[in-house]
């Protein structure tokens, strides 16, 4: 019986060891390094450029001071930094480059960005020919300790607001910004979910787990399948219809399209399993609203 007892507690230790070291793991696996952004003044209303039919991807126009040229950025909430890719800036004057860095200075509408420790991405070989110039992707550190209405409604993105709209302002509910992620509350078949919004999905609703998908998924509705590029990851993709609703505050929308992915690395899919998420939302779910985002007062506003 003492022996039962010290394997039980021997077991017990272990178990708690290892449910403590995978919290610090995982805890300092998405925890991003502090934020390196300078920004100054308000952006005023930034139109959206959109790529592929099925609008992929969320572009925004950037300049440097001094040169005429437009290039874009794409905007991406799931990324917690802002980077440049290393192919594509090579021959920006504007831009200098110190080993795995990048100094520089741009504005987005009238909102100037700047940092002299800018990440870079290797993401391949650029085109000549494009007509479009890429740059990098903004990402969530843009939206950090700030306000920002991404209109998609309208097609437009304003930053570093000074005031909360006066249409958002009885639409406000809580959420959180968790490691420069953006997890929305909602009620999904009756049940109150954790949702993350990915503006860099663009071209999805709602992606989730297999298991997730199988029970949201219409009976005996259509199999899409794809391939899909997320940054260096081939990804594929189940997409299939859906007639389900996310409510949100006051604010019910049609959740269409439900999509389950292959491809994912065991870390993105361990850190959405860890946050107990249900699944990320694209920008094609909220292509009929303007979301507020105060990253101040942590503070949501949708509205149609």
């Amino acid at each position: 019986m003492k022996l039962f007892k010290k394997l039980a507690l021997g077991f017990l230790a272990v178990l708690i060891l290892i449910l403590v070291s995978g919290y610090i793991y995982f805890d300092r696996k998405f925890t991003p390094e502090d934020n390196y952004l300078t920004i100054k003044n308000e952006s005023g209303n930034i139109p959206i450029t959109w790529l592929g039919n099925e609008k992929n991807v969320l572009l925004l126009p950037i300049h440097f001071s001094g040169n005429p040229d437009t290039y874009y950025m794409q905007f991406d909430t799931g990324s917690p930094y802002t980077v440049f890719y290393s192919n594509q800036i090579k021959n920006i004057k504007e831009i200098s480059i110190n080993n795995d860095r990048a100094e520089t200075s741009f504005f987005i509408g009238k909102t100037e960005i700047s940092s002299n420790r800018f990440k870079i991405f290797d993401k391949g070989k650029s085109e000549e020919k494009d007509s479009i110039k890429i740059l990098g992707t903004i990402g969530s550190d843009v939206l950090e300790n700030r306000k920002t209405v991404i209109n998609l409604r309208s097609n437009q993105v304003v930053f570093n607001l000074n005031e909360i709209p006066n249409e958002f302002k009885n639409q406000l509910f809580d959420f959180k910004f968790k490691k420069r992620r953006i997890i929305i509350n909602g009620t999904l078949k009756g049940e109150e979910r954790k949702f993350l919004y990915d503006s860099g999905t663009s071209a999805y609703e709602l992606l989730t787990y297999k298991e997730e998908w199988q029970n949201l998924k219409s009976p005996n509705s259509k199999i899409n399948i794809e391939k899909a590029q997320s940054w260096n990851n081939v990804l594929t993709t189940y997409t299939t219809d859906c007639n389900e609703n996310i409510t949100f505050k006051n604010l019910q929308i049609p959740v269409k399209q439900v999509t389950y992915v292959q491809g994912f690395s065991d870390a993105q899919f361990s850190m959405m399993k860890y946050s107990g998420m249900t699944g990320m939302l694209g920008n094609k779910i909220f292509l009929n609203n303007s979301i507020f985002i105060d990253c101040i007062d942590k503070k949501i506003g949708i509205i149609d």
